[in-house]
């Protein structure tokens, strides 16, 4: 019997689901831990189940590792996308940079498994919501917002900034100042005075 949205989950339903999830949790520790280089019994270990049991769920080590990168991808892209409906796109730029340092504060086993996996960190950079920086960039250029161009020199910048200080936010550096730090000086690198990079950075941690 295959459940459907109008039926309740049976009680082995649920335990699968539950096991699934036990699966990734403990994939992402592991990742978190070592890298790549983990094997699925390490996973497996980590869950508390068997090594056979880790196939009735995924078909091998790749499929688990799709799986973590769609999760991590959907995760930021909603902490990312909530409500930054903002005109400017100053402020929308540094409305997503704070989210994302901030979800290097709630969940730094997350991120950094994001950055020890390369397949995580092209899916944000480039499908994911830190893809939208780019948008933000060439339209804040295109009406005199900022002085940078959106070409790639730019984009290497801003992305490698925010990816050195996601790793020190979970290295333990979790000062709300830091973080307000990081986002002006991207914004006057852009071109902002930095009177108003400061404000804009400042609004934007509290606000994520």
């Amino acid at each position: 019997m295959i459940a459907t949205a109008d039926a309740p989950l049976t009680r082995g339903h649920k335990k699968k689901s539950r096991t699934r999830q036990a699966l990734l949790d403990a994939a992402l520790e592991v990742l978190a831990e070592r890298g790549e280089g983990f094997s699925v019994a390490d996973v497996a270990g980590r869950a508390g189940v068997s090594h056979g049991t880790f196939y009735n769920y995924f078909r091998d080590r790749d499929e688990l590792l799709d799986t973590l990168v769609s999760h991590t991808v959907e995760g930021f892209a909603v902490v990312a996308a909530r409500e930054v409906h903002e005109a400017d796109p100053a402020e929308r730029f540094a409305r997503i940079s704070a989210r994302a340092l901030a979800t290097a504060v709630s969940s730094p086993t997350t991120v950094r498994m994001a950055l020890r996996l390369e397949a995580a960190q092209r899916a944000l950079l480039v499908e994911g919501p830190l893809a939208h920086l780019r948008d933000d960039l060439a339209e804040g250029h295109r009406i005199g917002r900022f002085a940078a161009p959106p070409d790639h020199g730019t984009l290497d910048v801003v992305l490698g900034a925010l990816l050195l200080a996601a790793r020190r936010v979970i290295e333990g550096d979790t000062d709300p100042d830091y973080r307000v730090s990081v986002i002006a000086r991207l914004l006057m690198s852009l071109g902002l005075p930095s009177v108003e990079a400061d404000g804009i950075a400042r609004w934007a941690v509290v606000a994520a």
